[in-house]
């Protein structure tokens, strides 16, 4: 009796300061890889992208991440037609260099990242889905072949602001509580006149920090 009451001290010794410590809620992620981009905006094969994304643990399951993602275009003339492809009064061409995605994501994780018992984040399956936009830089195109723009304001402003969309599939490999090592595919879709994906193979790191590791005033 008297070694089952020790016993229980000692165990309620150690995971008492285990049970106290707060649970990592928010992450910084940097990833790099190579995208493949098809589409309405060109066609071009791997070229490099990156991306910085901040995230918030929303449950155990569910994540909320805000992207940023630059994205190589494959500067190829695409034609314009106004008011619309089906009936093309006028047109003009666009050339689009590089992509600056701005995303609000979501993570559906296929079963419970953190362990609360062993205080440990586990290998964990994902789902990614989010809407954004997206600043397509233009290049100008070769004066010969460029038609007259409806507007000079157009081309002055050198970019376009798009519709867009993230859907994807990754895992998280933690190395230890608070770095994980993660990969991912991911199929970025924009929408302008008609549909243009751009599918990237990427991998990073996430650094994850608790309350007292972001709120200065902790």
């Amino acid at each position: 009796m008297r070694r089952s009451i020790g016993l229980f001290w000692v165990l309620f010794a150690l995971t008492g300061p285990l049970s106290a410590q707060e649970t990592p809620n928010f992450s910084i992620l940097f990833h790099g890889g190579a995208s493949i981009c098809q589409g309405f905006l060109g066609t071009s094969g791997p070229a490099p992208e990156g991306g910085l994304w901040l995230g918030i643990s929303l449950s155990n399951r569910f994540d909320g991440l805000w992207g940023v993602d630059y994205y190589t275009m494959p500067s190829q003339q695409a034609t314009l037609y106004q008011p619309s492809r089906s009936n093309p009064v006028s047109f003009f061409v666009v050339q689009p260099s590089d992509d600056f995605a701005l995303t609000v994501n979501t993570r559906w994780y296929a079963w419970d990242k953190f362990d609360p018992i062993h205080q440990r984040f586990n290998s964990t399956p994902y789902v990614t889905a989010g809407l954004g936009m997206d600043l397509v830089i233009d290049e100008p195109a070769p004066p010969s072949t460029l038609p007259n723009p409806p507007t000079a304001n157009f081309y002055n402003k050198s970019y376009d602001v798009l519709f867009s969309m993230n859907l994807g599939l990754g895992m998280d490999f933690p190395l230890d509580r608070q770095w994980f090592f993660y990969t991912e595919g991911l199929d970025h879709l924009i929408a302008w006149q008609e549909l243009t994906q751009i599918y990237s193979i990427r991998a990073g790191f996430k650094v994850m920090l608790d309350s007292e590791h972001v709120d200065p005033f902790r």
